[in-house]
């Protein structure tokens, strides 16, 4: 038996009494667009450079490497995050080579269900065979509630974990989503909270009337009465307070459905008078007198994303760059460093942040590499500018294989734009890794960038009829396509699932997309984690321009080239 395509999809539906079945694919993907300043568009339109054969023996050499230093990766699913005791946890784990993303040779794995405490409740044997692991592990009807995980570990090393809870609850007659719609808010700022509210069955929850109370260190110091429109969405909006001790928040809203009244909760994201923010230039370093860009990313001072407002100032006070985060508090701002000249930030929103972050010194020589949007999916599209003219050396890499190399000649202080060829029927989608080299093979700039965005599986079903009673027999016809709607063999994981379950749950750990192509390429671990990592892979507007600040902030970093270019007699 050949191996299947390495992308599963576990789907969840869920169907009231009476309710309708969900029966469309996904909706289309965007064109995927990173550019949001004219200096983009601008590099975006010019004409590419021709590329010339790479370095001798470099390409040998990055395969070699990757040879030596293959990896596996696993995504290890369960059919639902929150369990009851006595229910059954139904799992899947798939297990994958890294480079390929294709399934290997059939071997045992270790399934253990591990409790809050760190004792070992359950194990079980599974053997993979064509990439996959699949199996139940009933839970014990007097199991303690808590957080629990589920640890995969194959003989071969491959290692994977999944947290799940199991507690004891009533199923909500209410499906609820509460959202704030900034990630930080400072004394004295108006704040906006959007409501959705749905019967279990799917049916809106409408025109009905809502209480929100808005609670600060512990004090309740407002209630409104909301009412949702005919979709059962509301919108909550208040003040917060001028001054606070601690800037404790937090936002309930109640619904009354017959005679049972449920909530939803969110901690208002308050800044006091500080927060965490780290700068990155894009590429490694800003160059004197050579237009670059900085990405940034805010975050509270307990670690969590806060959006922001501000300006860039140098040292005589003259405003050089505005800015302000497009999503969890990541963003960019685009400066042309002067020579001996020093840069700060300094927040205007949230209001309240006295303190001033630094921007990275310049260096007098070098080169800036920028991202720009592909004219195409083949091709990995980059700008290089230097202060100087010079032969460069570009290699793009993704999951442990080379994607493409080449040279180019820049002209000082011009920037060349180069397009890598990438044959996407080998490759696939992912993050990569694209890297400057001087002539002598040098490190000279780096940046992640994600390749073929939006070339997904897609998954359609169909049910038997469109409506459905309890107990009634469900048969569903499921079809596979890649993003172009051309049918494509794959193995689908489906799981049934009452939806509000998952609702209540509100679970955003990564599913398998965000799992496989990115968490592993940006270090992400449970200490750790990427937050809401899938929304990376939606199709909301912002979704390329915030992978493109999480790529250059989450996975900037310097060059790990020295075990390849050693062996080259290369500059490390």
């Amino acid at each position: 038996m050949r191996n299947l395509p390495p992308l599963m999809l576990a789907v969840a539906i869920g169907c009231g009494g009476g309710g309708t079945a969900t029966t469309s694919p996904p909706p289309a993907r965007a064109p995927i667009s990173i550019a949001t300043t004219p200096t983009d568009h601008q590099l975006a339109a010019l004409v590419p450079a021709a590329l010339t054969a790479g370095a001798p023996g470099l390409d040998a050499a990055i395969a070699s490497y990757f040879e030596r230093a293959a990896t596996k990766r696993a995504y290890l699913q369960t059919d639902k995050p929150l369990y009851q005791p006595g229910e059954t946890v139904w799992f899947r784990a798939d297990l994958r080579a890294t480079g390929t993303l294709q399934a290997g040779p059939p071997v045992a794995t270790t399934i253990q269900l591990v409790s809050p405490r760190g004792a070992i409740v359950t194990t079980k044997r599974v053997l993979a065979q064509h990439g996959v692991a699949r199996n139940d592990l009933p839970l014990a009807d007097t199991l303690e509630g808590g957080e629990y995980k589920l640890v995969l570990r194959a003989d071969d090393g491959t290692t994977d974990e999944r947290t799940l809870i199991v507690n004891t609850y009533q199923a909500p007659r209410l499906q609820k989503t509460l959202e704030l719609l900034r990630k930080a808010y400072g004394a004295g700022d108006p704040v906006a909270a959007a409501v959705e509210i749905k019967q279990a069955t799917g049916e809106p929850f409408a025109n009905r009337a809502l209480t929100a109370i808005v609670t600060i260190d512990d004090a309740e110091v407002q209630r409104l009465t909301l009412t949702t429109d005919r979709a059962g969405h509301a919108t909550a909006r208040f003040t917060l307070p001028t001054t606070m001790a601690r800037g404790d928040g937090l936002l309930t809203i109640l619904a009354e459905d017959g005679g049972v009244t449920e909530s939803i909760q969110k901690r208002i994201p308050i800044v006091m008078t500080s927060l965490q923010l780290g700068l990155y230039p894009e590429g490694g370093d800003l160059i004197d007198g050579v237009p670059g860009r900085v990405y940034f990313m805010a975050k509270t001072l307990i670690g969590k994303p806060a959006d922001v407002e501000g300006k860039v100032v140098d040292e005589r006070g003259q405003t050089v760059a505005e800015f302000r985060s497009l999503h969890d508090g990541m963003g960019r701002f685009e400066l042309t460093p002067a020579t001996d000249r020093r840069y700060q930030v300094v927040i205007t929103k949230p209001v309240g942040i006295t303190a001033r972050y630094d921007v990275p010194a310049s260096k007098p020589g070098g080169c800036v590499l920028r991202s720009v949007d592909p004219t195409t999916p083949d091709v990995v599209r980059i700008a290089a500018t230097c202060n100087t003219a010079r032969h460069l050396e570009v290699v793009a890499v993704m999951r442990e294989r080379r994607l493409g190399s080449g040279g180019f000649d820049v002209v000082a202080g011009q920037p060349t734009v180069v397009e890598i060829p990438v044959d996407p029927a080998v490759v696939g989608q992912g993050v990569a890794r694209v890297t400057l080299f001087s002539a002598s093979r040098e490190p000279l700039a780096e940046r992640l960038v994600y390749h073929r965005a939006g070339a997904d599986l897609r998954v359609e079903l169909t049910p038997d009829k469109p409506t459905y009673t309890p107990r009634d027999r469900v048969k569903l016809r499921v079809k596979t396509t890649d993003a172009s709607g051309k049918p494509v063999a794959a193995s689908v994981a489906v799981a049934v699932v009452d939806e509000t379950v998952l609702a209540y749950a509100d679970d955003k750990s990564a599913r398998i997309l965000a799992r496989m192509y990115l968490e592993p390429e940006l270090g992400a671990t449970s200490a750790d984690p990427i937050e809401e990592p899938n929304f990376y892979f939606s199709d909301k507007p912002e979704a390329a321009a915030a992978m493109d600040a999480l790529l250059a902030t989450r996975g900037y970093r310097r060059f790990e080239w020295r075990p390849i270019t050693a062996a080259l007699g290369g500059t490390p």
